[in-house]
């Protein structure tokens, strides 16, 4: 009979768990891991980081992980393309701590986005020896490259930045830098079933940058076809890697959620509630996170709004500013740090999250909250809650066009200016469909196109004839591939 009854109990007591777990609203509770809190050279010990952080996340009812997993262009997982990082001696160590991270978050019910650098080429005082394989990319289009070999930052001297802000920093303006690091995105998707890629370091170090070669003539000729100032030729260019990185992964792995962690002041101006004094991204970074949203070039955002309710840089006037600015259709993840916070301060910009009903928040890092996890446990965080959905991947009403563009001996095309008739996205007067282009391997993708079977595309670059694809049908939730060849005019 106490048997019975003690299985009643528990069951009883089951349910009521279960009910409370489906009674919490949706919502994403992330934590930040960053690659200077659980890898070792020793696997023993990797491994028992891996397993006390998936099981304290996941204990204290947070339900997603941005674990990071590739920093300077070095990795913690085979790579064809990258070197593995001095925590294994630039070395392979026999075992994949990738894999087993995945693994472990997805045992303990735990959504896994990797995370990843994708601006900074190496650290000033991390360099792997030239002898290493994979050779590291600093090496072959570092500092001590030249011409259009150089891939690093430059200034508005002409000269390659040996240091930033902690990093030697990759340019964005640079289309084979851009595809290539596309690629080793593409290569890890592919690889892990993770749940989603997670970006940070996508940015420039500061407006004065880069002025390299090749940057400075796409600016001043086909790169730059709308005639940008160049900030905004500047911020174009991630915005549109982050469009050909959402594309690419959509036809590798479609249920991949793509996100990325932008400064949380983007810019002032008459429609922010924001009008402090503080750094502002878009300007200085040429981060145009709010553009990202807009686009869809991104599933939810994590901005880092790394101040406190109530403070100079309010938290809940740059947050309604992030959610006004999303268009509606992406999620904005409202992003924390622990550095100078109690308890309460973090608790209550996550309740600013609920109020304003952001899709959920994320806490920068998983260290710092060991004082924190029984306050959020206990106020904030009592039951799991589920992920929120996100209809425009699991209910989809428009499609994808991708391809590449190549010359008659299948050479990439650069810059090709691509023009989709009817794309609800316009140029930057507002007055034409915008001129999507290639990047350095020829790829191009077009996001959110209406679904039909008359899409009509051309394609357009110097010395080249016009091409023009008609009739080309887009499914909801699929992924159409256009690829053209363009043949040399005569008179070219």
């Amino acid at each position: 009979m106490n048997k019975i009854l003690q299985y009643g109990l528990a069951l009883s007591c089951g349910l009521v768990a279960m009910d409370a777990a489906a009674a919490a609203s949706p919502e994403y509770r992330a934590v930040w891991v960053s690659r200077f809190e659980w890898p070792s050279a020793n696997q023993t010990s990797a491994t028992a980081n891996i397993d006390n952080i998936m099981d304290t996340i996941a204990k204290n009812n947070f339900n997603t992980v941005l674990f990071q997993v590739r920093g300077q262009c070095d990795v913690h997982y085979p790579s064809p393309y990258e070197p593995w990082t001095a925590d294994y001696g630039w070395k392979d160590p026999g075992w994949d701590p990738t894999a087993y991270a995945l693994k472990k978050a997805h045992e303990k019910g735990l959504e896994f986005h990797a995370y990843i650098n994708t601006h900074v080429m190496t650290g000033a005082r991390s360099v792997p020896p030239d002898d290493v394989l994979p050779k590291h990319v600093q090496f072959l289009h570092g500092v001590d490259a030249k011409g259009a070999d150089s891939w690093v930052i430059h200034g508005k001297d002409g000269k390659p930045v040996t240091k930033t802000d902690g990093y030697v920093w990759m340019s964005p303006g640079h289309p084979d830098a851009s595809a290539w690091t596309r690629k080793c995105i593409m290569h890890f998707i592919g690889k892990y079933p993770v749940d989603g890629i997670h970006f940070d370091r996508i940015r420039c170090p500061g407006p004065e940058f880069s002025h390299d070669p090749v940057s400075q003539a796409r600016f001043e000729g086909e790169g730059n076809p709308d005639k940008l100032q160049w900030s905004e030729f500047m911020c174009r260019q991630i915005t549109d890697d982050l469009r050909r990185i959402y594309g690419q992964a959509a036809m590798v792995r479609p249920s991949v959620k793509i996100s990325a962690a932008p400064f949380g002041i983007m810019y002032k101006d008459e429609t922010t509630q924001y009008q402090g004094s503080g750094t502002q991204a878009t300007h200085q970074w040429f981060q145009d996170g709010f553009r990202w949203l807009q686009d869809g070039v991104v599933d939810f955002m994590v901005p880092q709004i790394y101040w406190k309710v109530g403070s100079s840089h309010p938290f809940e006037k740059l947050l309604a500013d992030w959610l006004s600015h999303s268009g509606g259709e992406r999620f904005v993840v409202a992003g924390s740090t622990v550095s100078r916070c109690a308890s309460a301060d973090l608790i209550a910009q996550e309740e600013e999250t609920r109020k304003q009903h952001a899709a959920g928040w994320c806490v920068f890092s998983f260290r710092g909250m060991k004082k924190h996890w029984d306050a959020f446990k206990e106020h904030q965080f009592a039951e799991k809650a589920p992920i929120p959905e996100m209809p425009w991947k699991t209910n989809p009403t428009k499609g994808i066009i991708t391809g590449y563009v190549k010359s008659g001996d299948g050479k990439p095309i650069t810059d090709t200016r691509i023009v989709l008739e009817n794309d609800p996205l316009k140029n930057a007067a507002g007055t034409a469909p915008y001129n999507h282009l290639s990047a350095g391997d020829g790829f191009f993708a077009i996001l959110n196109v209406p679904v039909g079977s008359e899409h009509h595309l051309t394609f357009t670059k110097k010395g080249k004839k016009t091409a023009e694809k008609k009739d080309i049908v887009v499914k909801a939730g699929n992924v159409t591939q256009v690829n053209v060849v363009l043949s040399d005019r005569a008179d070219k």
